[in-house]
């Protein structure tokens, strides 16, 4: 289970900032990545790491699951496990799941409050919860 994090900078991870940086670094790169990429590219966004910061993150992040680490030569390479938009959502099904299975009521509270903030929004709300009461009668 990951651990969730709100974070003053962003709306939440459950990643610590450098790993989220070096991620999105491995995810913008259409192939994988060494560590001197990660590095160099670390550095021109001003970022004074050593390298061997560097590689102990990217190995963490391996060990973790969300990189894949392979030999290449007398270095490694990394590259990502599952696209950004599926660790996202993963990482949504998880706070989620954990909300609803542990504060159901509370979190319906909050969305119907936060969600349905005009006639439009609650409307939409009402035709959602329909369509799924018709699928739970089919079903």
């Amino acid at each position: 289970m990951r651990v969730f994090r709100l974070s003053k900078r962003r709306a939440g991870t459950v990643l610590g900032p450098l790993e989220d940086e070096i991620m999105e670094i491995v995810w913008a790169e259409a192939e994988p990545v060494s560590v001197a990429t990660v590095h160099r590219t670390l550095g021109r966004r001003k970022k004074t790491l050593a390298y061997s910061t560097v590689k102990a993150v990217l190995t963490n992040l391996a060990g973790k699951g969300l990189l894949r680490k392979r030999s290449e030569g007398r270095s490694n390479v990394f590259s990502a496990v599952q696209t950004r938009e599926a660790f996202r959502r993963g990482v949504v099904d998880e706070v989620i799941g954990s909300l609803v299975k542990d504060y159901r009521n509370p979190l319906l509270a909050h969305l119907v409050e936060h969600v349905a903030r005009d006639r439009a929004s609650l409307d939409e709300l009402e035709r959602l919860i329909a369509e799924r009461r018709r699928k739970l009668t089919r079903g």
